[in-house]
């Protein structure tokens, strides 16, 4: 079990429990423990296995112990849930999550301490996310769409206070976070279903209750971008899922969802010939995903916001 110096007598709790959830990711495990550095006197590093397959639940258990972190396996699978297990098993007085495939910078603990050192008032924060292509970026891409492969990299320095962070590389107070209650188990990814914006209701509630959310450009972690999700397909896919997201977080948030229904109703029913395309192809592909949002918005109204997001 990775501890500082001080957990390990028992003096007092660490200040810094950072968080690794995963999923059949083992290797990816192992790179971004290894980034983490050697141990930190105030930093204790926890690993949660989110109902992993055999070989690669052995993999990410061997790759814990390997850098000294806390280990802990749930049975089954959801990011939402293994967040919260993380939150419950953590010990510092701030918690940060990193995802599996991203890698923090060498100075990411550093940087991080000291922004919580120097704003007592901070309740959460969040930094860059830079890309490492698996693949060079496809030319068709949609520029307005570089976000959704969990992508911060490009911030003007007027522009941060308005920047919410990403789950794959962001802290909160562990208190504050308590208080939330956690993740909502009514998103974040689960199997194969790609739901999303669980942190951006976190973020969204704290903002709401006035405590006080900063994104730092210092703090900087680099995300592997895999081959497979240069494709027409799968980018279609994750805006239909961003769509059903969206949908079920402002119904989670209590907010009103009605009027931008029957927009996106109407945008689906207009856009719906363009989803007639052949899933390869890169034609209009702005089009297509304007609709495939639109449609997974409507479908999105359709849900409880809920535990059970099995049948979505």
């Amino acid at each position: 079990m990775r501890r500082s110096s001080q957990a390990a007598t028992g003096a007092e709790p660490p200040i810094l429990t950072v968080a690794i959830c995963t999923h059949n990711r083992g290797i990816a495990v192992a790179r971004c423990l290894a980034g983490l550095g050697p141990p930190h006197p105030a930093v204790d590093v926890l690993v949660v296995d989110s109902g992993s397959d055999g070989e690669e639940a052995e993999t990410i258990l061997r790759a814990a112990m390997a850098h000294g972190a806390q280990h802990t396996r749930l049975a089954s699978v959801g990011l939402s849930a293994a967040r919260n297990a993380a939150l419950a098993a953590a010990r510092g007085q701030w918690i940060a999550y990193l995802d599996d495939d991203a890698t923090p910078a060498s100075d990411w603990v550093t940087v991080l301490l000291a922004s919580i050192a120097q704003d007592p008032d901070l309740a959460a924060t969040g930094g860059m996310i830079l890309p490492q292509w698996q693949a060079l970026l496809p030319v068709w891409w949609p520029d307005s769409l570089r976000a959704v492969l969990t992508i911060i990299d490009r911030v003007a320095p007027d522009a941060c206070a308005d920047i919410d962070p990403y789950a794959a590389n962001i802290a909160f107070r562990r208190d504050v976070l308590t208080r939330f209650g956690g993740f909502p188990a009514c998103l974040g990814r689960r199997g194969t279903l790609l739901l999303s914006n669980e942190e951006t209701y976190i973020l969204r509630r704290l903002r709401r209750a006035h405590f006080r959310v900063r994104f730092n450009p210092a703090l900087v972690v680099h995300h592997e971008i895999a081959r497979e999700r240069l494709r027409p397909d799968w980018l279609v896919r994750r805006q239909y899922w961003s769509g059903v997201s969206e949908a079920v977080m402002l119904a989670a948030l209590g907010e009103r969802r009605m009027a931008r229904a029957w927009r996106m109703a109407a945008h689906a029913m207009v856009l719906a010939p363009w989803l007639l395309f052949p899933r390869q192809s890169t034609r209009q592909i702005s089009l297509r995903c304007k609709a495939a949002f639109a449609t997974g918005f409507v479908r999105g109204m359709l849900i409880e916001a809920s535990d059970d997001m099995v049948t979505v």
